[in-house]
């Protein structure tokens, strides 16, 4: 194998492997966004109470995750984060928004109105194909004009 075979199989290589691995998170996104939709059916008003900042190691930039307080048809009170955060904030304190909760598991729960885990989906997918592109393309460029 010569030197430019070699830089084709690792630099395409590996560009198509982070491709696949962006793609793979993006479906398993998508399949818990499925199964929580599937299994969080009864329908509560919630009150966001707090809104919380989760930098992730980063201390310059953060996500503001909602607390939200619902009550379920059995009467409990449930408080607990969203797991989707944003920067700015999407919602403040007080702001009343529906959820959709699992009757089994009544702290599993998802803000109705909230389109951000399609989006996160959405941008890996654009990720994955993107990073798979330039490895073919640069690759291919390679193979054709080194």
């Amino acid at each position: 194998m010569n030197d430019k075979e070699m830089f084709i199989l690792i630099f395409s290589g590996v560009w198509s492997l982070l491709g696949i691995i962006f793609l793979t998170v993006s479906a398993v996104i998508s399949a818990s966004q499925k199964r929580k939709a599937k299994v969080c059916t009864a329908k509560a008003i919630g009150t966001v109470t707090d809104v919380v900042s989760y930098s992730a190691g980063n201390p310059h930039y953060s996500n503001y995750h909602p607390v939200v307080q619902y009550t379920t048809d059995a009467g409990e009170t449930i408080t607990k984060k969203s797991v989707y955060g944003t920067n700015p904030p999407k919602y403040s304190v007080g702001d009343i928004i529906n959820i959709y909760y699992n009757p089994q598991k009544t702290d599993e729960f998802y803000i109705a109105d909230d389109n951000i885990g399609k989006i996160v989906r959405i941008v890996f997918i654009l990720v994955g194909i993107g990073a798979i592109f330039i490895g073919v393309l640069v690759g291919t460029l390679v193979w054709i004009f080194a």
